[in-house]
């Protein structure tokens, strides 16, 4: 049996995406965090950080959106990690640089829409942080057709989640034709349709 806490959208909608990837029937249980129930015991027992995403799987509980990811794809579906130890390093490396630099970039712009706390500078700082690194992802998306080289691995659902706050954040991804492709080709698979329609 699996159980996913969180909804579908930000870092939740990894775990979503991969589980539809992979088949896997699941229940969804929704976390209000407005009413703080991440900070019931119950939740705490899955989540001692009391933060969603967290998944339960025949017993064993995981947070960490992109831990679940992963693990889902070694138990489940090993060629989603990448076909060869290569693959999967570049991969790897790939969707962690987007996690350390692309999605904090988003979180500074994004925070004062979730905090109703006004903070332009922390906005210019956001964009301006994205200017100087999206172009090193660009360059290299104009090489490959997926993180870890051609082929569509753990790595691009952990990546283009974290571009899904681009939308969020109403920031322009146009003058970067290699990224957007890169998002298309993987926001068509059925898994990612399936994941966000819910």
């Amino acid at each position: 049996m699996i159980t996913l806490y969180g909804g579908r959208g930000g870092s939740s909608l990894r775990p979503h995406w991969m589980l539809n990837e992979l088949g896997l029937p699941y229940e969804t249980k929704s976390v209000e965090l407005s009413k703080g129930e991440h900070k019931t015991p119950e939740f705490l027992a899955i989540n001692p950080a009391g933060q969603i995403p967290a998944i339960s799987i025949d017993g064993l509980a995981l947070a960490e959106s992109t831990v679940i990811a992963h693990y889902l794809a070694a138990k489940y579906k090993p060629e989603l990690l990448g076909a060869t130890l290569e693959e999967q390093a570049k991969g790897s490396q790939w969707a962690l640089w987007i996690l350390l630099n692309v999605q904090s970039a988003f979180h500074k712009i994004l925070m004062p829409k979730w905090t109703g706390v006004a903070d332009d500078a922390g906005i210019a700082a956001g964009k301006e942080k994205l200017s100087q690194i999206l172009p090193t992802l660009e360059a290299y998306l104009g090489t490959v057709t997926y993180l870890a080289g051609q082929n569509f691995t753990v790595a691009d659902v952990n990546g283009v989640t974290t571009f899904t706050y681009a939308r969020m954040a109403e920031y322009d991804l146009s003058n970067y034709p290699n990224i957007s492709a890169w998002m298309a080709r993987c926001e068509d698979r059925a898994a990612y349709k399936a994941a966000v329609a819910g």
